[in-house]
């Protein structure tokens, strides 16, 4: 008999008595048996009998109640399945992997398999959890034991490292236990627009544009042969970048008068390199007079200008200083003797932006997502010109974060579906060339990432999406965390806008660039975000940055959720919302003992201890900060308020009481003007009340006649007073203000201007 077989040996006694067998693994078979109070071959009542898979699949379960024979003799269980064991990466490319493995076989390496099943996950998340339960596809297969295999991952990411493993399943699903773990990176993409940015008799430096995602390095061979293209032979020359930061490489050890050939390559993770074209140059034989160098471009995108700066020679001293602009590499001759003037047009279309002998220029009136060159030489008397220096930049602005986002639970909770409007502008709110067909420099794809936590989340990516997209579905399971999702629009060069967010419970939010300080917008306002219900007639987008503390010195952080309108990026300077739900969540540090400060407070050291004493939120106005007071959480180290408006807010120092606490600080303004033009139209009447203890106020004449309930304010803790009683305008003059809180009455006066 095979010793592949699991075999079971019933011993038949005379005797009852009480036996235990397990199944035992051998050569890829398993199998778990296990009973009590065997007799004659018979399982008792109360025992029970299963079969299972290792990775915890049933194979069969029998009866638990008696009854259930098992005869003297063998049972052959089916085999379990031999597991791959190694996978290597056969081709790859800056979006595919090509995996290569050896079939194993029904039996360990042993027995074909017909009918039988692959089973392939991967992820780029080194903290991915693999089981052969968990898989991204499965598909058919019918394979002999160490017959190749190949399967092409289509859809990734340049540059990334892609953990995967493959499992072998028979005709029954029954799966192998375990498999070998490949990683394995794409290639990063090209480098964009290598040219020559200085040429001398023994070395030529090549010049390039970062490519989307990145690079782990670069490097460049030259040869004069063409790598053996035009004729064999030859020896090449090589150098290599420190990092994927560097735009630029200097090949020493070259011959004067000698045409060379070169080739840029960007390298992955891996070490692995992508080449690109060839471009070739002649070294000179001398150099007759002395070119600039240190060539620096610095770019703004939003303001479509570039800045260039540059060291002339210290003698002889130039005459000036010719720049060229062209979409080539190449520079347009520039023979001596001749002159050239700004905003002159040169046969290859180049156009002279100065000729000034200046060491810096300031241009402008670039368009974005266009590749430019600028080319300078140095004019000496004669005139006689330099051996020219070139840089080349790429103004490109992200794709704006996509507005209408909303998810919806089906009814059985097992699937959220995420939606949200195309995107089709830039950053700035600047329109793509063709909205519904932008390049990919403009807009590439979706990315949809998900996160378990809103405290600092830790997204993973879980789908890429075509520009097509305008929702994504994903299955939930029962138990699983509330994940909150965030949907980015990228281009081609990996760019993106600070993204909005959602969850499953419908809430949206709103990070700063920390990832730390939030927004959150309840389900119940969320649709105030679209054009159809707020006053702005636009769908609103929200960012949020984190921002310089500015004075007095008592500032513990400084947030600013931005709101502007989409697709036109136009700032809504009163953006706000129609009821004080709104929850802003701003941190504070901790060293030691201590608050750590943006600067020496003024107030002295702030103990950890004493933060929900000395902390409090506040917000700009847009003429000054004022109180909102706000809930301290210790243990997370945030400040929390309550609010309906967007803006900014800070963390600073105050001084609270234990219970209810109002001064005349927290009022507003102590004149209104109700006319309804936006400005001092209301009193808002902000306190501090840790207790959340219930409050009340109202509006007295001077003569201590009732006048007006006041109304909820745009925080949690605050009411207001529009200068109306029973809707309508009250007359001009001084009123008392009443507000009443845990047996604590605060009054005072204000004027209503009319």
């Amino acid at each position: 008999m095979k010793a592949s077989v699991l075999i079971f040996a019933a011993l038949l006694l005379a005797a009852p008595q009480r036996a235990a067998a397990v199944g035992e693994m051998n050569n890829g078979q398993v199998a778990v048996a296990r009973w009590a109070g065997n007799a004659q071959g018979q399982v008792s009542a109360g025992g029970g009998f299963s079969l299972n898979t290792s990775v915890g699949e049933a194979a069969y379960a029998g009866a638990s109640a008696g009854g259930f024979a098992v005869n003297p003799g063998y049972m052959k269980l089916a085999a379990q399945p031999g597991s791959v064991v190694s996978i290597t990466a056969a081709t790859k490319s800056t979006g595919s992997l090509e995996l290569a493995w050896l079939a194993p076989g029904a039996d360990g390496f042993l027995g074909s398999v017909n009918e039988g099943i692959y089973r392939l996950d991967y992820s780029s998340d080194p903290a991915h959890a693999f089981a052969p339960t968990v898989f991204r596809t499965e598909f058919s297969t019918s394979v002999t034991p160490g017959s190749p295999q190949r399967l092409v991952l289509e859809g990734l990411q340049p540059n990334t490292t892609y953990y995967s493993r493959i499992y072998l399943g028979d005709a029954g699903k029954v799966m192998a236990g375990d498999s070998a773990l490949s990683a394995e990176a794409t290639l990063s993409d090209l480098p964009i627009a290598p040219f020559f940015s200085a040429v001398s008799p023994d070395r030529v430096t090549i010049s390039w544009l970062l490519p989307p995602g990145g690079a782990a390095g670069y490097s460049t061979d030259a040869s004069t042969t063409s790598f053996g293209i035009l004729s064999p032979g030859g020896t090449i020359t090589t150098a290599a970048t420190a990092d994927g930061l560097q735009v630029n490489l200097q090949v020493t050890g070259l011959s004067p008068c000698n045409r060379y050939y070169f080739r840029v390559a960007s390298l992955n993770w891996q070490g692995e390199r992508n080449f690109t074209t060839l471009i070739t140059t002649v070294t000179y034989s001398n150099v007759c007079v002395a070119p600039a160098a240190g060539l620096a471009a610095a770019v703004n995108a939003l303001s479509r200008g570039v800045t260039l700066t540059w060291v002339n020679p210290s003698a002889p001293s130039p005459e000036g200083v010719v720049i060229t602009l062209s979409t080539s590499p190449t520079a347009a001759e520039m023979p001596d003797g001749a002159e050239f003037a700004p905003g002159q047009v040169l046969a290859d279309g180049s156009i002279v932006r100065s000729t000034q002998a200046a060491a810096a220029l300031n241009d402008s009136g670039l368009t974005l997502d266009t590749t430019y060159f600028y080319h300078l030489m140095v004019k000496y008397s004669g005139p006689v010109y330099s051996v020219g220096i070139s840089t080349g930049v790429f103004l490109d602005l992200p794709p704006m974060a996509p507005a209408g986002l909303a998810a919806a639970m089906n009814p059985d909770r097992t699937a959220v579906t995420l939606s949200w409007k195309p995107v089709t502008s830039n950053l700035d709110g600047s329109g793509f060339g063709a909205a519904d067909a932008p390049r990919e420099v403009e807009l590439s794809h979706y990315r949809v990432d998900k996160s378990s936590s809103v405290g600092a989340p830790a997204w993973i990516a879980v789908a890429t999406l075509p520009i097509t997209a305008q929702n994504y579905v994903e299955a939930v399971a029962s138990g699983d965390p509330a994940y909150i999702y965030r949907i980015t629009a990228v281009d081609s060069l990996g760019t993106e806008d600070n993204a909005m967010c959602v969850d499953t419970d419908q809430a949206v939010y709103v990070f700063s660039s920390d990832q730390v300080a939030r927004l959150k917008i309840p389900a119940s306002l969320a649709g105030e975000l679209l054009a159809a219900n707020n006053p702005s007639g636009s769908d609103v987008l929200l960012r949020g940055y984190n921002e310089g503390a500015d004075a007095p010195k008592n500032i513990f952080n400084s947030v600013r959720f931005a709101a502007v309108s989409s697709p036109g990026n136009q700032p809504l300077e009163h953006s706000g919302f129609s009821r004080p739900e709104l929850s802003v969540s701003v941190r504070y540090e901790v060293a030691g003992s201590n608050i750590v400060p943006s600067a020496a407070s003024p107030q002295g050291t702030i103990s950890a201890a004493s933060a929900a004493q000395r902390l409090g939120l506040y917000w700009n106005n847009g003429e000054k900060y004022v109180k909102l007071y706000g809930k301290v959480d210790t243990i997370n180290q945030l400040v929390t308020v309550q609010t309906a408006m967007t803006g900014s807010y800070q963390i600073r120092a105050l001084y609270r009481d234990a219970g209810v606490h109002f001064d005349v600080s927290g009022l507003s303004n102590r004149a209104i003007t109700p006319n309804g033009d936006g400005l001092n139209d209301t009193a808002v009447f902000t306190f501090d009340n840790p207790r959340d203890s219930a409050y009340s106020g109202k509006i007295f004449s001077l003569n201590g006649a009732f006048v007006a309930d006041m109304t909820r304010g745009p925080v949690g803790n605050s009411l207001q007073w529009d200068g109306k009683a029973g809707g309508r305008p009250v007359s001009g003059g001084a009123y008392v203000y009443q507000v009443k809180a845990e047996e604590k009455i605060f009054n005072g006066t204000l004027l209503v201007i009319r």
